[in-house]
């Protein structure tokens, strides 16, 4: 499976420690991990952070082929508060990867490539230079699935953007606490989730849905049926990355397997493993590799 991410490179300050971030990076490197030939379309500094940023992409198995340098603006950074393991963020605006451009993206052969999934968010569109370039690539490219991974985040979407996303996406993924958010911006009503996914699936066309809903799992949404898959409870000790490590999951074994339930049954055990441990990319361990069917050779 070949699958392109789109969207921030940043660097998460999480209680004074540096940690390589961005919900499209986050997600990038653990579908690489999970086997999956991984690029990423992105912008960072030329400043030390993104250089830094580079060079743990490339560590993580992502092609860096259409990561993209910007020598005016910064590397995204952004301040991480947790509260008994949930976080909260300062995002600083105007960083690079606010600045992504389409015809850089020709010009390093985007255009050559043939991609089985595309993953795409919320952040990476609240400046209208980075959304005109996803837009492009969307009408572009062709791909199997578009996975859109809602994630909205203080202050950086608007219903324009969730609307304009759930238009192209083929596979949608929000938490629960977003359901009414979404629901009033595309249906302008707050609807609960099983009606949610019905109407959602039914006007926009997602073929998967999926809402996640913590340490008690997810529901499934999936050939007009809601289905309960339970979670896997852990002490947490932050949060950060769970979500994208889960979307990871779920998209490797839903290619493999072709069963949404099965996927989100493992992309649960990931999530928790990843919720449990220190920064968003951890070490898996050795039967969490099994479970992900990754080669251990």
């Amino acid at each position: 499976m070949r699958v392109l991410s789109f969207g921030e490179i940043l660097w998460d300050i999480i209680e004074h420690k540096y940690y390589i971030g961005g919900a499209p990076f986050n997600f990038a490197s653990h579908i690489s991990r999970c086997g999956a030939d991984t690029y990423m379309v992105s912008r960072l500094g030329k400043d030390i952070w993104g250089e830094k940023a580079y060079e743990e992409a490339k560590k993580l198995g992502i092609h860096p082929d259409f990561i993209q340098w910007d020598a005016d603006k910064p590397t995204g950074t952004v301040d991480v508060f947790l509260n008994n393991g949930q976080p909260s963020y300062i995002i600083n605006p105007k960083v690079a990867y606010d600045y992504l451009d389409f015809e850089e993206l020709i010009e390093a052969g985007l255009q050559n490539k043939s991609f089985d999934m595309f993953g795409f968010g919320s952040l990476a569109q609240r400046n209208e230079t980075s959304r005109k370039c996803l837009y492009r690539i969307l009408e572009s490219l062709s791909f199997e699935h578009i996975f859109y991974d809602v994630n909205l985040r203080k202050d950086c979407f608007s219903a324009e953007i969730v609307n304009e996303s759930l238009k192209y996406s083929t596979i949608l993924k929000l938490n629960d606490d977003e359901v009414p958010i979404i629901s009033e911006f595309a249906f302008s009503k707050k609807m609960g989730i099983e009606d949610f996914c019905e109407k959602v699936s039914a006007e926009r066309g997602q073929n998967i849905i999926i809402v996640t809903a913590g340490g008690d799992g997810c529901f499934i949404y999936h050939e007009d049926k809601l289905h309960k898959v339970p979670g896997k409870k852990v002490e947490v000790v932050d949060t950060v990355g769970a979500g994208d490590s889960f979307s990871a999951a779920f998209l490797a074994i839903y290619f493999k397997k072709r069963d949404p339930i099965y996927a989100a049954s493992v992309a649960n055990q990931l999530g928790a493993f990843v919720a449990s441990s220190h920064g968003p990319i951890p070490e898996y361990s050795n039967e969490l590799k099994k479970v992900l069917e990754i080669d251990q050779a």
